[in-house]
């Protein structure tokens, strides 16, 4: 991923994933939101249904940049954008009871995506380089210096990214214009945690957790909020059994239907999902704009990329 400078940071601010790319090679921004009213904290960001746009973009904007380390003197090794795993077992509120018997609360998952990670060919490879080739090679990727476009993002703060090195030069010759395409994809990724500190700090929501909370206590799991029994189930520290993590989660899907919080934090946050595409408006368009005219462009770099 690029990295990105925080130029001015409010109290509300966001995570911002420009790029999938260069995982080992490269430092992300991880904001979180201030604690919403209610003393819920808003879920883990979830972008949704990993689509074959996504995949034909994702890889595209892959082989440009393998192709770009490679002419720099790097190994950059292509890989392939993740599956929907843990990130959407947990919204507002568990209420998927297959994949809650089948999951719990993603503590497998989680397990199968850090192997993933310590098997990742590209963080070897940075790791081995010695400490002035792995300067050159973050120089290389993300360029000399955070300095180029900076986005306003929803809310208040500001994101700087460079404008140089393979990153830029892939999302360049991906979505032609960067600037346009930094500052749309930005500020619509932003949307989607402002989506959801919205809704667990809505009264609506804040009300359907008083009998979620009594339901989740007359089977013996006294937790304020979902987000609380998430982390308990996925403490570091007091793992629980998969038995006993599988039985919590299906208890608190069994108390999101009864009491309707389930229901409430869809429909909450379809409401404010609607609000936010709105008044957000040009930059919703434009980032699918820019997506739709880079589509042709992927298939021309892959289609080559076959052929090389």
């Amino acid at each position: 991923m690029p990295r990105h400078s925080p130029a001015r940071r409010s109290p509300v601010t966001t995570a911002v994933a420009v790029s999938s790319a260069v995982i080992a090679l490269a430092a992300t921004l991880l904001a979180g939101l201030g604690e919403p009213a209610g003393g819920e904290r808003p879920p883990p960001v979830r972008s949704g249904a990993t689509g074959a746009d996504d995949r034909l973009l994702h890889d595209a904007e892959q082989r440009l940049l393998r192709d770009c380390m490679r002419r720099h003197g790097f190994t950059y090794e292509v890989f392939p954008l993740p599956e929907d795993t843990e990130a959407t077992a947990f919204v507002y509120v568990l209420d998927d009871a297959e994949r809650a018997r089948r999951h719990g609360y993603g503590s497998d998952l989680r397990r199968q995506r850090e192997a993933r990670a310590a098997s990742d060919p590209n963080r070897a490879y940075f790791a081995a380089l010695p400490a002035d080739r792995k300067a050159a090679a973050l120089a290389a990727a993300n360029g000399a210096s955070p300095d180029g476009p900076t986005v306003t993002l929803p809310g208040g703060g500001t994101v700087r990214r460079s404008d140089r090195g393979c990153v830029a030069e892939a999302q360049r010759g991906l979505y032609g214009d960067l600037t346009a395409w930094f500052r749309a994809s930005t500020r619509v990724g932003a949307l989607a945690q402002i989506r959801r500190g919205r809704v667990v700090a809505d009264p609506r929501y804040v009300r359907r957790l008083v009998p979620w909370r009594d339901c989740m206590r007359r089977a013996g799991q006294a937790f304020a909020t979902p987000a609380a029994a998430r982390a308990a189930a996925l403490s570091p520290v007091r793992p629980l059994s998969a038995d006993r993590e599988v039985a919590l989660a299906m208890t608190e899907v069994r108390c999101a239907g009864e009491s309707g919080l389930a229901r409430t934090a869809r429909d909450l946050d379809a409401h404010h999902g609607g609000h936010l595409a709105r008044e957000y408006r040009a930059d919703v368009e434009a980032r699918e704009r820019l997506r739709s005219a880079a589509l042709p462009r992927a298939r021309r770099i892959l289609g080559e990329d076959s052929q090389a």
